[in-house]
Formats: structure tokens, sequence, C-alpha cells
């Protein structure tokens, strides 16, 4: 691997395009080589939201509960880069009034839509998360008892 801090920022540079989101821990980039995923950057230590959305990824990815999740498609050996599944903003109308128990932070910009594909079944769009690094999956477990969400806005 190359040590050159050029070569690492050509490399990213190739790989990401737009700024399209940022949080707490993470700055969200679109993709040049992907473009339906989005790349998520998690620069400070300690936080590990990458990691905790690829291992909840990993333990729902083949059950009925990955309906809720945008997939996480790849992560870096260290969990500092995470290329996941990319959403489209929802219309007011989209957002549901009720979301499984395990979800928690109904921040408007945390969720968007996906369409159907070929591991996704339905006609329509569907409302998922794309923001789970913080999720109440280890306190209720994948259960399928719902609860209203508050959505909320930043």
């Amino acid at each position: 691997m190359s040590t050159t801090p050029s070569i690492h920022r050509e490399v990213f540079d190739l790989i990401c395009d737009d700024r399209i989101g940022y949080g707490m821990s993470r700055t969200v980039w679109t993709s040049k080589l992907l473009p339906d995923c989005v790349v998520k950057v998690e620069e400070d230590a300690g936080k590990f939201q990458n990691v905790i959305e690829w291992e909840t990824w990993q333990r729902v990815k083949d059950t009925a509960y990955s309906r809720w999740f945008a997939a996480c498609r790849w992560i870096s050996p260290n969990g500092s880069v995470l290329i996941m599944e990319r959403t489209r903003p929802p219309a007011p109308k989209e957002f549901v009034t009720h979301l499984p128990a395990f979800l928690c932070d109904f921040k408007r910009t945390n969720y968007g839509m996906l369409s159907p594909g070929p591991k996704r079944t339905g006609r329509k769009d569907f409302l998922v998360c794309h923001d789970y690094g913080t999720h109440l999956m280890f306190e209720n477990g994948m259960t399928k008892r719902m609860r209203k969400a508050e959505w909320w806005d930043s």
C-alpha cells in the first residue's frame, strides 16, 4: 500500500464525489464509481457508527427485518469507511406513522426511499433507515413490535 498522502487523496477523489451529508461523527459522500451507493467516512476515533451499521446489517440481511434498512455493501478493515446502498429523500407523505421498536432516531434525514429490486419484494418504493449507527436492537432485539414514529427535523 502506498504511504504517499497524494495517492490517498487521489483514491479518495476517485471514489467520492459530492458531500451530501454529515453528522456528529461521519461525512457522507456520493460515489463516482458506485452511483447507487454512498460512502460514509468516520474520521473520529471511538464512535464506531460504521462498524455498528455493518454489524447490524450482517445480522438482519437475511431476515424479514432487512426491509427496514439500507444495505451495507463494504467496510474498510478498520471501519473508517463504509459503502452503503443509496436512498432518495422521501416526500412528506412517504413517512410512515409506525416503525419497528428497534429503530429510535426519527430524524427525517436518517431515512430514505428505496425501489424494489432483485432482493427486495413489492412494487412500490419503501421507507428505510440509512443512518442506523444508533438503534435499540441491543435492548429490544429483532422484534415485530411497532412504535409510533415521532418525526423531527434538524
